[in-house]
């Protein structure tokens, strides 16, 4: 991640949040986060964006977001973010179930991708979160990044 990639991407995170008063529409937060706190958090979930797209050789506009509707790049990956280089790949009830979900972990300037798994298997019983109404996929049960382009989700997907 490019200096100037983070410059934009703060910019365009700053702009989302405060635009819509911190509300970032079917995101639900369990941890309560300030405003500055929401414009990083999102400006980091929007460089993971960008990080899968480049992995993929796929264009990908930080000023296009793309709610729960569509998938967050390419024709069907959900991206998902954490900070915690060893967290947990966190499914939500939006996450559509014909999405994949792709986990990347660590804070600008470095991401690693840990991982993927389709968000229709994430959704499975083992996974879900008894205090609340998540799943939690730990990276040990993710598949290899390298692995998606020649899987059977490959064509749905990116």
């Amino acid at each position: 991640m490019s200096a100037a990639d983070e410059w934009a991407i703060h910019e365009r995170a700053s702009h989302v949040v405060f635009a819509t008063d911190g509300n970032l529409g079917t995101v639900q937060y369990y941890n309560k986060l300030n405003n500055f706190e929401r414009v990083v958090e999102y400006a980091e979930s929007i460089a993971a964006e960008l990080c899968v797209a480049r992995y993929f050789g796929l264009d990908f506009d930080i000023s296009a977001s793309q709610g729960k509707r569509n998938a967050d790049v390419g024709k069907g990956i959900e991206v998902k973010w954490t900070a915690y280089v060893g967290g947990n790949l966190i499914i939500s009830p939006a996450d559509r179930e014909s999405d994949v979900a792709v986990l990347v972990v660590g804070k600008s300037p470095e991401y690693f991708i840990a991982g993927w798994l389709p968000v229709s298997f994430a959704k499975r019983k083992r996974f879900k979160n008894p205090r609340q109404d998540t799943w939690w996929v730990d990276q040990g049960n993710l598949n290899p990044i390298e692995n998606l382009s020649r899987s059977e989700y490959a064509a749905t997907a990116i």
